[in-house]
């Protein structure tokens, strides 16, 4: 244990060895909180012989739980499977687990995702009789969700929206219990109800969890906040870790006032203050801590760094936005030719929609690129309708996936049997499979054949899972359903089909792993975890510049760092500027901005931009003015009003012969861009269409058409 703490700063040891009451530990960026989450574990267990089962740690994505398993196992060589180290939804699913019999549902529940709640509140808004043109369900979704946490807010609603509201929110949670559903807000809100009503479980897990972690702390919200408070025990062994100059999802919910109630909730707290960077330069550092401080009512702090100075932060400015995002792929393509490889570049933008003058320019260069948070493998349509079959086949009364697999593929089974069906389900008491049987009652021979033949299937296909194995029961299920076949007339069919494919390995693993469960209790397992899979699940090139939005970069590091569009209105948004709330939020985005970047930052802007469809001269963004002037080195516009960039010299090898630089000089650089009128010597006047690397397609008259080119050949002049 004393090697392992050699490995920690002072500050650190301090909130690892500090392991009574309650204790926060302001990290900024980079300071390594993660080895401190993870250290102090391994210290509980081993110098204050804590069993592993008595501690709980949450952090907030699958990812950042997944790598403390990882380090933790790798210190203490213990098996985290068995270990409380999970988000909050999984742990609370874990809790519920075991106990949800106590609220009145069965432990074999399911989890629905965000896509499944949205299709179920449209159903219920069209069997209301409600227009769902009217009636937005993903608006109405957001109310009926926000509705559980807190009733109360129904009065906020103005008529007839609240009529709509009311009566779609006592049906949703109707359904949600009729078929042992659960979204993502019941793992919370229920699990709270469970430790409220029942004192004695209560009791249980605030003994149990002697000592509680909290990653990512200013990130809680106010029900997450409650839900710590009901699991801490008398000896308020409370270890909170976060940073408040790094909230920024106030849209998701999360208070940063959490940090001011736990001062308050816990007077005798411990303060100890990571201030030691191990990421970035310390110019980066300075910029950083001169951005921040600007922000009231924050610990404060001063981040420092041990790898020296560093270059200037690079300021450029185009004179359009065009030259910004020029400077930007040149800038990357010398640095690639230095020795920096495409992954060690990110662009961070604060709009979603900056990205598409970057790819194009991009595609032009033939820089490759990837758009960070693409959707997810567990979201795609046909993972989607797969794991529908699977939770109807664990699960039969599960009237979600029953009417999302009938129909897919079409079995000659419309919405009008649906509807019949469904109604006399209720009306008699039964659920679908049940009604299935008395089909006959309401409908007609042919019909009742096809719904009793797709009952059928559905049993063949849980007697087939303790049959097959998991590979042979995949294809199984994609041949006997007959999604395989419905797959070939569709154009992403193989694309969705290898997809599909990936449930084997996915199946294989977790049989692996729970070798000592049935095939029934994995597939309740993989279920539940599929529903609580974050989207991280992309594949991506192997080297290539990131683009993401500042949102998105939280928690990542690159060695190159581009903030761009940094003017007044674009960052920070004009919205943020009526609330000093909102604009000190911006400019925290900000803070995690500038600080994911190790070695060379670049904040850019263009003096006359172009957004949805309108020219704006915008002032620099205020954040850029909030950095001393010996931090930055100025480019572009301000240096050159008339050329941005300096001309590359072709010509500094003095052993070129006078014909060489000749040649050199007539080689003409045609600089097209998409929309740019051209002329040919042979094919005349053209319209270039698109550009990729060195070639581009142009659209000439009648009756050349549409031709491929190398974009600089000398036959084409730009017009």
């Amino acid at each position: 244990m004393i090697n392992l703490l050699d490995n920690l700063n002072e500050k650190q040891r301090e909130a690892v060895i500090k392991t009574e009451g309650p204790v926060m530990a302001i990290a900024g960026a980079g300071s390594g909180k993660t080895s401190v989450l993870t250290t102090r574990i391994a210290y509980l267990i081993f110098e204050k012989n804590v069993h592993y089962e008595n501690i709980l740690a949450i952090t907030f994505t699958n990812k950042a739980a997944n790598e403390m398993k990882y380090r933790v196992h790798h210190t203490t060589g213990i098996n985290t499977s068995q270990m409380w180290i999970s988000t909050f939804h999984s742990m609370c699913a874990k809790i519920l687990r075991e106990h949800i019999e106590f609220l009145g549902y069965k432990r074999s529940f399911q989890i629905i995702d965000d896509d499944d709640v949205t299709q179920l509140i449209k159903g219920i808004l069209k069997k209301s009789g409600y227009d769902v043109k009217i009636y937005n369900p993903k608006v109405v979704k957001s109310y009926v969700l926000k509705l559980k946490f807190n009733y109360d807010l129904l009065e906020d609603i103005e008529e007839p929206f609240k009529s709509v509201v009311k009566s779609t929110f006592k049906k949703y949670q109707d359904s949600l219990f009729d078929n042992n559903l659960l979204d993502f807000e019941d793992l919370l809100v229920l699990t709270i109800k469970l430790l409220e009503t029942n004192h004695e479980l209560r009791k249980f897990y605030s003994k149990k969890f002697q000592y509680i972690l909290v990653d990512e702390f200013q990130d809680t919200n106010n029900v997450q906040y409650k839900l710590i408070s009901l699991l801490v025990g008398e000896k308020n062994n409370l270890f909170i870790v976060g940073d408040e100059d790094q909230s920024i999802y106030a849209f998701r919910g999360a208070n940063i006032e959490n940090i001011n109630k736990f001062k308050r909730d816990y007077p005798d707290f411990h303060l100890v203050l990571l201030e030691e960077n191990y990421r970035s330069t310390n110019t980066i550092l300075d910029a950083a801590n001169q951005i921040i401080k600007n922000n009231s009512k924050r610990v404060p702090k001063t981040l420092f760094s041990n790898l020296g100075k560093g270059s200037k932060i690079t300021h450029f400015k185009g004179v359009t936005a065009r030259d910004e995002v020029e400077f930007v792929a040149l800038k990357i393509l010398e640095l690639i030719r230095k020795g920096y490889k495409y992954n060690d570049f990110a662009i961070l933008y604060r709009a979603n929609s900056t990205s598409r003058m970057f790819e194009e320019v991009f595609m032009q260069k033939q820089i490759p690129y990837r758009i960070y948070g693409n959707t997810s493998f567990f979201k795609r349509r046909e993972i989607k309708d797969f794991t529908a079959y699977l939770r109807l086949i664990v699960n039969m009364d599960d009237a979600y996936s029953f009417m999302r697999v009938i129909t897919t593929p079409k079995r000659g089974i419309g919405a009008v049997t649906l509807d019949k069906l469904i109604n006399f389900a209720a009306e008699e008491g039964l659920d679908l499979m049940d009604a299935i049987d008395r089909a006959s009652e309401i409908l007609g021979k042919s019909v009742c054949t096809k719904l009793a033949d797709f009952k059928n299937l559905i049993i063949d296909f849980r007697i087939k899972l303790d049959e097959l194995s998991f590979n042979d029961f995949v294809d199984y299920i994609l041949n006997e359903s007959g999604y395989a076949k419905s797959l070939e007339n569709d154009d992403k069919g193989m694309v969705r089909y290898e997809n599909l494919l990936e449930f084997k390995t996915i199946l294989s693993e977790n049989e692996q792993i729970y070798s000592d469960l049935t095939k029934e209790d994995i597939l309740v397992y993989l279920l539940e975890d599929i529903s609580l899979k974050s989207e991280e699940s992309q594949k991506e090139i192997k080297d290539g510049v990131t683009l993401m939005t500042l949102h998105s970069a939280k928690g990542l590091e690159f060695r190159v760092v581009f903030l761009v569009t940094m003017e007044m209105g674009m960052f920070p948004l004009n919205r943020s500027m009526q609330s000093k709330k909102d604009f000190e939020e911006e400019r925290r985005l900000m803070y995690v901005g500038v600080t994911r970047a190790k070695e060379l930052l670049f904040l850019t802007n263009a003096n006359v931009r172009q957004t949805y469809g309108e020219t704006s001269q915008n002032q620099d963004s205020c954040f850029i003015k909030e950095i001393s002037n010996n931090l930055l080195n100025v480019k572009g516009y301000y240096e050159y009003i008339d050329k941005p960039y300096k001309e590359v010299n072709f010509f500094s090898n003095k052993t070129l012969n006078k014909a060489k630089k000749d040649n050199l000089r007539n080689y003409k650089k045609n600089n097209l861009n998409k929309g740019d009128k051209v002329t040919h010597t042979k094919f005349g006047t053209g319209l270039v269409i698109s550009i990729t690397g060195d070639n581009c397609i142009i659209a000439f008259s009648h009756p050349y058409g549409i031709k491929k080119l190398l974009k600089d050949h000398p036959a084409i002049t730009k017009n």
